[in-house]
């Protein structure tokens, strides 16, 4: 038995080596930093002394942070449900697909995931510039006006576009693999009893597609809570507050502002919300 668990650990120390030096430590040494505070003693430079829970005080009355999740809550519940939506869409598409037009649309729908984040975002950037864009032009030679892609207003739309655009062949290509996987034998067995291709969608396909959705749902959460390339490509663009997201804010105060105690405050309390926020669908998604 102690032989046995020798060879398991020495399978296991390259993963917990990395485990420990890239998320184990940086978290614990984030918690540590949030506990100082930069304080000016006298006429002499700001040093950073024992705060306690002060930093965690003021980020929940800090209403650029408050602001900043305002915007990741608003963003989950319009950008996730429609994103999961035209997955499902497609996937059910594709499905019904067969020989090369299945290959070629299942590889175009993938293709916007191929593409890195930051230059997807750049690309969409110019696409929303109000000189450049060429949904304008069209907007223009219509008489229709032009809408500020980059205006406060409208940037969190924006936004939410380009992660659709990113993450909904992913998300197709996951429930397509879920779809193959399915016994054809329902599908002949419910034929027979006079089901059609509807009936089979909405008694077969969907049900059994809930649990990979649950888990996608729980995936689509947590990248709503990191949302930070899109945001911060844009900035230099156009109007993008430094409180469209937390993460960009939290690096603006960490980057910009050096008050690297304050930022770690921040994010152990995303990821604590974020953590009480998932951590019931994922409990019923292990065990269901």
């Amino acid at each position: 038995m102690r032989q046995n668990r020798k060879t398991a650990l020495l399978f296991l120390a390259p993963f917990l080596t990395v485990f420990v030096a890239f998320y184990l430590a940086p978290v614990c040494y984030a918690i540590y930093l949030s506990l100082f505070i930069r304080r000016r003693v006298g006429l002499g430079p700001a040093k950073e002394v024992f705060g306690g829970l002060e930093n965690y005080i003021r980020a929940v009355q800090d209403t650029d942070f408050l602001n900043g999740l305002k915007n990741m809550f608003l963003f989950g519940v319009l950008q996730v449900p429609v994103m999961l939506g035209l997955a499902i869409a497609l996937a059910l598409l594709l499905d019904q697909s067969r020989g090369i037009f299945m290959k070629v649309c299942r590889t175009t729908f993938f293709m916007p995931y191929g593409i890195p984040t930051a230059i997807g975002a750049l690309i969409w950037g110019y696409l929303y510039s109000p000189n450049l864009s060429p949904f304008n032009q069209i907007l223009g030679a219509l008489h229709l006006g032009s809408i500020n892609f980059l205006s406060p207003g409208v940037i969190l739309i924006s936004i939410a576009n380009i992660v659709t655009w990113t993450w909904t062949g992913y998300n197709m290509i996951t429930l397509f693999a879920a779809l193959q996987n399915i016994p054809k034998e329902l599908y002949e067995a419910a034929r027979v009893d006079g089901a059609n291709r509807w009936d089979i969608v909405r008694s077969i396909k969907i049900p059994l597609l809930l649990p990979t959705l649950r888990l996608l749902f729980i995936f689509s959460v947590i990248g709503t809570s990191q949302l930070f390339t899109e945001a911060f490509v844009l900035r230099p663009l156009g109007y993008v507050a430094d409180n469209i997201t937390p993460n960009l804010y939290l690096y603006l105060t960490a980057a910009r502002d050096a008050n690297y105690s304050y930022a770690g405050a921040m994010a152990i309390l995303l990821a604590l919300l974020i953590f009480v926020l998932s951590g019931p669908f994922l409990r019923r998604v292990a065990s269901s």
